[in-house]
């Protein structure tokens, strides 16, 4: 399951989902960001989980004197928030002892890696199932809430988890940013988002509520997405997949490109 797509696409894959991240945090004005050399990035959005704010290098080789800035920023930053926000260190790849030990100082002591898949749209492209019932539609912000819940009841966690990222200015920032709901008989029964940069689209929030799984609605909603960027001209699609996602993903012609390792406290 590992893709045969040659380096340079896969790193160029990997600097849109820095893209994509840094166009939601433009469009969102309470999130705070900051750049860095080297392709690293500072960003916290005020959701109170770790994956979503901290530090994120995209290059291959990350570089540990940036990284160790913007920690410093990020830890500024995430306490300018209400309460104790979490956050993290996020590099492509195995990274080096020097960007360990910076994370070892800001007190991120515990490391797990995610994978980073990859679709050649040009020779895989989507072709869209049979939808049974499901229906696929984009949103805007004035759904904000429809969205929020239906997202958290997805993931199974509190809605407070996405309602500071994905805001109505977010939501409303077509075409590039769409955010879409998988409905049957009017009930929400899945959720997707896709980001637009630079001739790939990356897909996002995928989630079925819990009552309607095994259904093929993630599948379904996924593929949608992916047609949908394929015809807005990206050539290549890319996630980030949970273990679990994993078999899915990969039905539907996403590869392994390569793993992204997670410090957190």
């Amino acid at each position: 399951m590992s893709s045969n797509l040659p380096d340079a696409r896969i790193d160029a894959a990997a600097r849109a989902w820095g893209a994509a991240l840094r166009r939601i945090a433009v469009a969102e004005p309470c999130i705070r960001q900051e750049a860095g050399a080297n392709e690293t990035y500072m960003v916290v959005t005020g959701s109170p989980t770790y994956s979503l704010n901290g530090v994120y290098a995209f290059d291959r080789t990350p570089d540990a004197a940036q990284i160790e800035r913007l920690a410093a920023r990020a830890a500024d930053a995430a306490r300018s928030f209400p309460g104790t926000l979490p956050w993290s260190v996020q590099v492509r790849s195995d990274p080096d002892d020097r960007v360990r030990d910076v994370a070892l100082r800001h007190g991120l002591t515990k490391q797990s890696q995610e994978p980073f898949m990859v679709r050649d749209l040009t020779s895989a492209p989507p072709v869209l199932g049979d939808a049974g019932a499901m229906t696929v539609r984009a949103i805007s912000g004035a759904e904000q809430d429809l969205y929020v819940r239906a997202l958290a009841d997805g993931f199974g966690v509190p809605k407070e988890l996405f309602a500071p990222l994905f805001t109505p200015p977010v939501l409303d920032a077509a075409p590039d940013v769409t955010a879409y709901v998988g409905e049957v008989q009017g009930e929400v029964v899945s959720t997707a988002m896709t980001v637009l940069t630079e001739g790939h689209v990356g897909i996002f929030n995928i989630s079925t509520s819990p009552d309607h799984r095994r259904c093929g609605y993630g599948g379904r909603i996924t593929e949608e997405a992916v047609a949908r960027g394929h015809a807005a001209g990206a050539s290549t699609a890319y996630l980030r997949s949970s273990d679990m996602g994993l078999p899915v993903y990969a039905s539907l012609g996403f590869t392994v490109a390569e793993h992204w390792t997670y410090f957190t406290d």
